[in-house]
């Protein structure tokens, strides 16, 4: 919609989904934007994934909740890495090799980033950094092993 509010000539909806390519729909509801997200509920066992930004700030980090400047700067990581993505695939035609490249892209801003937090915050990303770390590990080694159950005789 905001493409459209600005002259953009190309096609509003979005490339995979077909329908309209909203923030929410970008960060959210996009099969990629999904599978980041299902991603991370398997990661910290969530037990379900946020769907909107209304949904992410009246019950996954209200104001004022427990760590809310740390649950902040990790959704905005996490937005800001299916944002590339997005501009990546749509306006340079560059898509990533594996779904897993998205989560590298995180653990990365995550390594990189968090000199930004205030002294007590500053520690506490290297516990998802690991556990980001043990699961692409496992992902990668499960995607390497042949699947017998794949086929049907």
């Amino acid at each position: 919609m905001a493409l459209k509010q600005k002259k953009w000539r190309g096609d509003a909806n979005c490339h995979i989904f077909g329908g309209p390519e909203t923030v929410d729909h970008i960060i959210f509801q996009c099969e990629v934007a999904r599978f980041v997200w299902a991603c991370f509920k398997e990661i910290l066992g969530w037990d379900r994934n946020p769907m909107s930004f209304d949904d992410l700030f009246e019950h996954w980090i209200p104001l004022g909740c427990k760590e809310y400047n740390l649950k902040l700067f990790n959704f905005t990581i996490v937005a800001w890495a299916l944002w590339l993505t997005r501009n990546k695939t749509r306006i340079q035609n560059i898509f990533p090799r594996s779904p897993a490249s998205i989560i590298y892209k995180i653990h990365s801003l995550l390594q990189k980033w968090e000199i930004l937090l205030r002294r007590p915050d500053g520690g506490k990303t290297e516990g998802l950094r690991k556990q980001l770390t043990s699961w692409l590990k496992n992902f990668e080694e499960s995607r390497n092993q042949p699947d017998d159950d794949v086929w049907v005789s």
